[in-house]
């Protein structure tokens, strides 16, 4: 029965080698061949049907394919489609058929292709696998692969006809497989294949091990509104406290030259409250020096107890050391000491009347 079919077969070969010749001389293509051209496609025609009579079909269908290449007749796209279909590429086959059919409508040069290619259709219908794939668990959001194909939303609602033999199903989230499955499929038969992804691509990676073998530790989960449950950073208390000491420390720089101002004062105006009019440049730095001190104190003092306060609202600030205690305590009892306020007045008595008097301290 195989050799009669066979048998049959190499005679509609014959018959189309012959339907060809007439094919390929007739009506004139969108690029007119030359007369070389032609005859080596003729050549190549005649090659094919012969390798495709000797069951050679994988030979037979190169030289079927070049032909194809100067001229797409009816008769060369049928032959194509029978090699394929032989060699188990049915669904490629299948198309060729019905281009081959659509070429021959109407075309009375391939009335042999129009005789048979129905019934290659019908039978290759039947024959062709079918496989429908799901997305299941996690695979909602998944590129879903077929044989390194991706699909679209069409090929995923409905059934897919494949070749017969093995296919690799596969499902990628970014530039990772995150599943893979192979099916073997049958002539005539109908699979369906759900893939889900095990682990949720959103999941978070597991915490790898450090070097001396503990795990390293976890990344903190988010919290409810959505920010990293992380702790406050110290930066900002820290700079305000330090500014708040260096503010302290430049007030005492100049409590101390507010002092050796006074010293000056006192020698100058004798211990009394009458100075010269030489004074007054000493007072004047007086006043100065007693300005900034008060300044810079208080900014000192505002600074280290906005510091403090903003360490202690990162949840894991330590306290100040002794040096940053004793600096701010010493700046308080210097704001809190008394300062003198130096007048400088036109005449005291007991002063010339060029004289000029220093009231009070600084």
């Amino acid at each position: 029965m195989e050799r009669r079919g066979l048998r049959r077969s190499s005679w509609r070969l014959v018959i189309s080698a012959s339907a060809l010749g007439a094919a390929l001389s007739a009506a004139s293509p969108a690029r007119a061949q030359s007369k070389e051209e032609l005859a080596e496609a003729r050549a190549l025609f005649q090659e094919g049907v012969a390798l495709s009579a000797a069951n050679h079909c994988a030979a037979a269908l190169v030289k079927f394919q070049a032909v194809a290449g100067v001229r797409r007749t009816p008769q060369v796209l049928f032959n194509i489609a029978e090699c394929e279909a032989r060699l188990g590429k049915l669904v490629s086959a299948l198309g060729n058929y019905r281009i081959a059919a659509a070429a021959a409508d109407g075309d009375p040069r391939a009335n042999d292709v129009s005789a048979n290619v129905g019934a290659r259709i019908e039978d290759l219908e039947a024959r062709i696998p079918r496989l429908a794939i799901h997305r299941g668990a996690g695979a909602l959001t998944a590129t879903i692969l077929l044989d390194g194909a991706a699909l679209g939303a069409s090929e995923m609602s409905a059934d897919i006809p494949v070749d017969p033999g093995p296919h690799v199903i596969s499902a990628r989230v970014g530039d990772r497989e995150a599943a893979r499955e192979t099916v073997t499929l049958e002539e005539r038969d109908a699979k369906t294949v759900e893939i889900a992804i095990a682990d949720p691509p959103a999941a978070l990676p597991p915490a790898s091990a450090s070097p001396g073998g503990a795990p390293a530790e976890v990344p903190p989960r988010a919290t409810l509104e959505g920010l990293p449950a992380t702790r406050p950073s110290k930066a900002p208390g820290l700079a305000v406290l330090g500014a708040g000491i260096a503010s302290g420390a430049v007030g005492g720089v100049f409590l101390g030259l507010r002092a050796g101002t006074l010293s000056d004062l006192d020698a100058l105006c004798g211990g009394d409250r009458s100075c010269p009019p030489s004074a007054r440049p000493v007072a004047d730095r007086g006043r100065l020096y007693t300005g900034v001190a008060e300044a810079a104190i208080g900014l000192g003092v505002v600074g280290v107890a906005a510091g403090i306060t903003l360490l202690v609202m990162s949840g894991s600030a330590a306290a100040p050391d002794a040096s940053a205690r004793a600096a701010a305590a010493a700046a308080g009892r210097r704001a809190r000491a008394g300062v003198r306020r130096a007048e400088v007045l036109p005449q005291a008595p007991g002063a010339d009347l060029a004289g000029l008097s220093v009231a009070g301290s600084f």
